[in-house]
């Protein structure tokens, strides 16, 4: 799993349901657009911001051409909605991915490594 090195980004992904949408790598998902158009493919990567980076794509236009594509990239703004496929458990998806922003936030364990917030204390 890729996580992001950017602190706000992880943070902003740990307070939301963005990870979720982390946690589909490797999964064929569909997303709908906000322009009634749809996509269908292989999630290769989703950022803080919800933009998902598709594979293998057949993409359905919004008066129903398809398209196939080796790679799409969607703009979070874009994103209407994003079917969960069934085979995903979702909160066993969401408790994985928040264990490793967590292993990532303490890296090196206690007073070494980066530290994240470096005005909190440890305890």
């Amino acid at each position: 799993m890729e996580l992001s090195h950017s602190v706000k980004e992880r943070t902003i992904a740990e307070n939301s349901l963005v990870i979720l949408l982390q946690g589909l790598r490797g999964h064929r998902a569909t997303v709908d657009l906000r322009d009634e158009s749809s996509a269908t493919g292989r999630v290769t990567n989703v950022d803080a911001f919800m933009n998902v980076r598709l594979a293998e794509v057949t993409f359905t236009g919004r008066r129903g051409t398809v398209s196939h594509l080796d790679e799409l990239f969607v703009t979070g703004r874009n994103v209407r909605y994003v079917h969960i496929p069934d085979e995903v458990d979702i909160r066993a998806t969401i408790e994985e991915q928040l264990q490793a922003i967590q292993r990532v936030r303490h890296f090196g364990g206690r007073d070494k490594g980066r530290r994240e917030f470096p005005g909190t204390k440890h305890k």
